[in-house]
C-alpha cells in the first residue's frame, strides 16, 4: 500500500499527526534529519515518532523517509485534479466531458492501486486457488461487475457463484463450509443484511474477502482479507457512481489477471479450447 494512503487510513493522535504533517510537507528535506532533529523540528517527543513508525509497520525512520519520496508521485496522481463526484459542470461541452472522464478514470485507478496491500492481495489470489467453492455476494449496483468476473473465471474452467438475491445469499451462507471463499462487495459496507450473511458464512468455516471503501464498520471485523475501492466518492452527493465502478472493475480485473497468470498456459489453453461465440 502506498505510504500516503496508509497514513490516511490509520488513526493517529494529535501529536502524531503534527509529526506526519511535517514530514509530508517537507518530505524532500527531512532525509538528512535524525529522529532527534525531527523531534525538535516538530515539537514532539522521540517516543511519538517511534509510535508512528510502529503503527505504519516500519522498522526505521530511514524507511519512512524513502517511502515518502518513492511513493509521492503515485499519490499525487490520485489527488482531486477532477472532482470524483462532479467531474464536469452543466456548461461543459461533449469533448470537455470526455476529457474529464478520462482524467477521472486515471485518477481512480491510481487511487485504487495506492490502496492495495500487495501481501494481502497475493494471499487473496492464493486463497482463491485453494478454495473448493468461490461465491460472491455483491450489493445493488455491483451485480454486473460480479457477473463479469464470474464469466471470466468460468471461461478458464473455474466455477464461481454470484448470489444477488438477499434470500439466496442467506441460504448460500448457511451451506458454506471450510474450504470455501466468500467475496463480499459493498462500497460502504453498511448494507444491514450483509453482516448477518457474512457472519453466517464465517461461522461455517468459509474464508471472507471484503471489497469496500476504507470506511470501517462492524462488517470489517468479520473478514479475513480486505481490499479497497478508491474511497473519495460520496455515497449520495454525486452525479453517479463513476469512480467506484471503475475502481471495482479494476480490482476484479486484477484479481482475475493474477489468478490467470498463476497457471498461464493451462488457463490460456482452456480458454481457447472451450471458446464459444456469443
Amino acid at each position: 500500500m502506498n505510504i500516503y494512503s496508509k497514513i490516511n487510513h490509520i488513526s493517529f493522535t494529535e501529536s502524531e499527526k503534527i509529526f506526519l504533517d511535517y514530514v509530508i510537507d517537507n518530505y524532500q528535506k527531512v532525509n538528512q534529519l535524525s529522529v532527534k532533529d525531527l523531534s525538535k523540528a516538530c515539537y514532539v517527543s522521540v517516543s511519538t515518532i517511534y509510535r508512528v513508525l510502529e503503527k505504519l509497520e516500519l522498522s526505521s525512520i530511514h524507511q519512512l523517509k524513502l517511502l515518502l519520496v518513492s511513493d509521492r508521485k503515485e499519490y499525487d496522481q490520485e489527488k482531486e485534479l477532477v472532482d470524483y463526484n462532479y467531474p464536469f459542470d452543466k456548461n461543459a461541452t461533449h469533448y470537455e466531458i470526455m476529457r474529464q472522464m478520462s482524467k477521472l478514470y486515471q485518477q481512480t485507478v491510481s487511487s485504487t492501486l495506492n490502496l492495495i496491500n500487495l501481501e494481502t492481495f497475493l494471499k487473496v489470489i492464493q486463497l482463491l486457488r485453494n478454495s473448493q467453492n468461490i461465491v460472491l455476494y455483491p450489493t445493488v449496483g455491483n451485480y454486473f461487475f460480479a457477473e463479469s468476473f464470474q464469466q471470466s473465471m468460468l471461461e478458464i474452467g473455474i466455477k464461481v457463484e454470484v448470489q444477488t438475491n438477499i434470500f439466496y445469499q442467506h441460504w448460500s451462507a448457511q451451506n458454506c463450509k471450510k474450504g470455501d471463499c466468500v467475496i463480499v462487495i459493498s462500497y460502504n459496507n453498511r448494507t444491514p443484511h450483509l453482516f448477518d450473511v457474512t457472519k453466517e458464512a464465517k461461522e461455517r468455516g468459509a474464508k471472507i474477502v471484503l471489497i469496500s471503501s476504507t470506511k470501517e464498520s462492524a462488517l470489517t471485523s468479520l473478514v479475513d482479507y480486505h481490499l479497497y475501492f478508491s474511497s473519495y466518492e460520496d455515497s449520495k452527493d454525486k452525479i453517479t457512481s463513476f469512480s467506484s465502478r471503475v475502481s471495482l472493475q479494476y480490482l476484479l480485473d486484477c484479481i482475475y489477471a493474477c489468478y490467470f497468470n498463476s497457471d498461464y498456459e493451462k488457463h490460456l489453453r482452456h480458454k481457447i479450447d472451450h471458446y464459444v461465440e456469443y
